[in-house]
């Protein structure tokens, strides 16, 4: 009996020093969450300041998290939507300013046509959304690339089939207060803040902003001028077009909902291809996707209650030509891995909108990059001029000179 009492002692006693510890532990987890979740808000402050937003759109990590967040705090006039292409040319500040607009960049790392869709569904929420920017090289990427990325969209505005998300504000309070992302992301914020701060250039903390060395690629510089300006020139010949692969051909269903959405709540779109460098320019790759686009958004914009306007950049022009043309040693236009730096974006936004070019842009420039393909009165030529360039065919004696 004495024993069986030790045993019921010994028994009381574990079980109260096993629920002390569950009892110390989650207080230590309260003191840890509400210390977290303190920090995180402090630092939202700090990221919807107006002289951040620079840093915090175009940090290159955590976006698909806190940007349909901050968007729908911002507000903007006009947003930018596509994956890193159009995440590193477009600086939201230096764009508003160029535009006279409110300008929010929603493109992200790795960004799928999917995931670009349901930013935009969730992006029609704001009342003052007027235009956006959508880059079509995020449409027609890799076939390899998955329709969906696995982010939270939980914290979008609505769900895939449009229907009203009720749960989307509890959701973003635990993102921003609570998850790893909300960490990561402060630790770049506070970092890019006091290297700006301290006077640092762009290029130190916004990846955006850095500079290819040209020197270092005049090998592929100098075989890029031998294919494009040959001895003689050669006139224009007609390029086959190919048809679209399935992955393409879903992917422009995803494009057909986003179009939608924006044409039923007046948002003007702006859809464009991205300037890339001859360096890494495939002269065989582009010119289906153009015209087939050219097509599909012809039949589209008699249907739509906004403007839709289409735009190719991605040409041998004096921007795409950058250290053909002459010798340069940093680029002005381009990052290490290709990506259009901001000074790409500023010209591709005043060309879009109609708008004067930043101060100091070459006439080269000004002369030929970018129309509205679907004013164009001969847009098929237009596409097909271009794309011959690739191949080293111009139709005049001396195509392009540098300033």
């Amino acid at each position: 009996m004495k024993k069986h009492s030790q045993l019921s002692n010994d028994e009381e006693q574990r079980q109260f020093s096993a629920h002390r510890f569950l009892r110390k532990f989650a207080r230590y987890v309260l003191v840890v969450a509400v210390l977290v979740a303190s920090v995180n808000l402090v630092a939202f402050r700090y990221m919807v300041r107006d002289e951040n937003q620079a840093i915090v759109q175009l940090l290159s990590g955590w976006g698909r998290m806190y940007k349909p967040i901050l968007y729908d705090k911002l507000s903007p006039d006009v947003v930018v939507l596509g994956a890193s292409w159009a995440r590193d040319a477009f600086d939201p500040i230096e764009t508003g300013r160029l535009l006279g607009k409110t300008v929010f960049n929603h493109a992200v790392s790795g960004g799928t046509v999917y995931e670009t869709r349901r930013f935009a569904d969730s992006s029609l929420n704001n009342p003052n959304l007027k235009f956006a920017i959508v880059n079509l090289d995020t449409i027609y990427r890799d076939k390899d690339a998955r329709t969906k990325y696995g982010f939270d969209e939980y914290i979008l505005n609505v769900h895939p089939d449009h229907s009203q998300n009720r749960w989307v504000g509890v959701s973003r309070a635990y993102s921003l207060a609570l998850t790893g992302w909300a960490i990561g992301t402060n630790i770049e914020l506070v970092s890019a803040i006091l290297a700006r701060d301290s006077g640092a250039a762009a290029s130190a903390y916004l990846s955006s902003y850095q500079r290819a060395n040209m020197t270092s690629r005049r090998p592929e510089l100098e075989a890029a001028r031998q294919r494009l300006f040959p001895p003689n020139s050669r006139v224009v010949q007609q390029t086959v077009v190919q048809s679209l692969s399935p992955f393409q051909e879903l992917a422009l269903l995803e494009f057909d909902v986003m179009i939608g959405g924006f044409c039923e709540h007046g948002v003007d779109m702006y859809a464009y291809f991205t300037p890339r460098h001859v360096w890494e320019k495939s002269c065989d790759r582009q010119v289906p996707f153009e015209l087939v686009t050219l097509e599909y958004l012809r039949r589209k914009q008699p249907m739509c209650d906004a403007n839709i306007k289409y735009f190719n950049f991605d040409y041998p022009n004096a921007v795409t030509l950058e250290g053909v043309l002459s010798a340069v040693t940093d680029s002005r236009y381009y990052r290490p891995d290709g990506h259009p730096r901001p000074t790409v974006g500023l010209l591709m936004a005043a060309s879009m909108f109609g708008v004067d070019f930043p101060p100091a842009t070459p006439s080269v420039v000004k002369r030929d990059f970018g129309v509205d393909l679907l004013a164009h009165p001969d847009a098929e030529g237009w596409l097909l001029e271009r794309a011959a360039r690739c191949q080293g065919e111009w139709t005049t004696p001396a195509p392009l000179t540098a300033d």
